[in-house]
């Protein structure tokens, strides 16, 4: 691909290329995603809860989940469904949302390429396993600190659902959120900065947890503008999510609140690497030049087929 045309598929400010794109829309987006998302995961907590099998087990789930990530259950059956899966009832939320609002296709949250591809992100998903070498040699170093924590479901379930939880608060945050935030500002790097700020408040850790969040958001942001979607950015992020689900359930450490500089330190390296990584291999294989499809001319002609229906009536 040409670069004239690299940059005009930019993936921030993409919105703006619908026609029926108004700054305003992205909010009623937001509070039709709100309302469809509350009962949603509301409904995949009670199915937690009842996957738990007992009540006295149903009641240790409800109680873990009002203590952040030291009563993070992704271990049971139940507490994967609760967990995990609630979060990735982001997605099926924000494609309602979209359907209704109408201002722009679901797909063009996913990349400016012409929606979700897939083998970019299994593509990716190795400079991310490379990224994080150094925090699985280091976990091997220090070696178990438990006994597996992992039930056979457990394991089953946060294998399918943990990779959709990562994927979808890419939708939300950088797909949803930081396209809003180039659409009204027209200005990526500031947009890539913003979107930091609610992803890290959403991550109840300490100080070095919330700026190593920090960093990873960043380090996100960062790639979905360059690589024009969110592939490669999920990737890291599976990765990154399913190293800390396995080596917690495993007995690799665990899973809390508190943090340590050291957990930022490998963070902030692995984030770095990865960035590196993507550059090198965008630059010498195009990983991320492909279009997978047109977005914008078939939803810009059946909007304005739209308007004009609505004129004769």
């Amino acid at each position: 691909m040409k670069k004239a045309e690299i940059q005009e598929h930019g993936f921030i400010t993409y919105p703006r290329r619908f026609i029926a794109y108004r700054w305003f829309k992205p909010l009623l987006a937001g509070l039709l995603f709100g309302a469809f998302y509350m009962p949603m995961s509301l409904l995949v907590l009670v199915l937690g809860a009842a996957a738990s099998g007992s009540r006295d087990a149903a009641m240790k789930l409800i109680k873990g989940l009002g203590q952040a990530y030291d009563g993070f259950d992704v271990y049971s059956a139940g507490g994967v469904i609760a967990t995990v899966g609630s979060v990735a009832a982001m997605i099926p939320a924000l494609f309602l949302a979209s359907k209704i609002v109408k201002d722009r296709p679901f797909s063009s949250y996913g990349s400016s390429m012409g929606g979700f591809r897939l083998g970019v992100f299994l593509k990716s998903l190795l400079p991310a396993l490379a990224a994080v070498v150094p925090m699985i040699v280091l976990m091997v170093i220090d070696g178990r600190t438990g006994e597996n924590r992992f039930s056979a479901a457990g394991f089953i379930l946060v294998t399918l659902i943990g990779p959709l939880q990562c994927i979808a608060e890419e939708y939300l945050f950088r797909g949803f959120l930081m396209q809003t935030l180039g659409g009204w500002f027209r200005i990526p790097w500031l947009a890539i900065l913003l979107q930091v700020i609610p992803f890290a408040l959403g991550h109840p850790y300490s100080i070095a947890g919330v700026l190593a969040v920090s960093i990873l958001a960043l380090a996100l942001g960062i790639t979905t503008h360059y690589t024009k979607g969110i592939e490669a950015g999920s990737a890291l992020h599976v990765v990154n999510n399913m190293l800390a689900f396995y080596g917690s359930g495993l007995g690799f450490g665990k899973i809390a609140s508190e943090t340590t500089w050291k957990d930022f330190s490998l963070t902030a390296a692995a984030a770095v690497i990865f960035i590196v990584l993507v550059v090198i291999l965008d630059r010498k294989f195009h990983w991320y030049d492909r279009i997978r499809k047109d977005d914008v001319t078939p939803f810009n002609e059946k909007t304005v087929r739209r308007m004009e229906a609505r004129k004769k009536i």
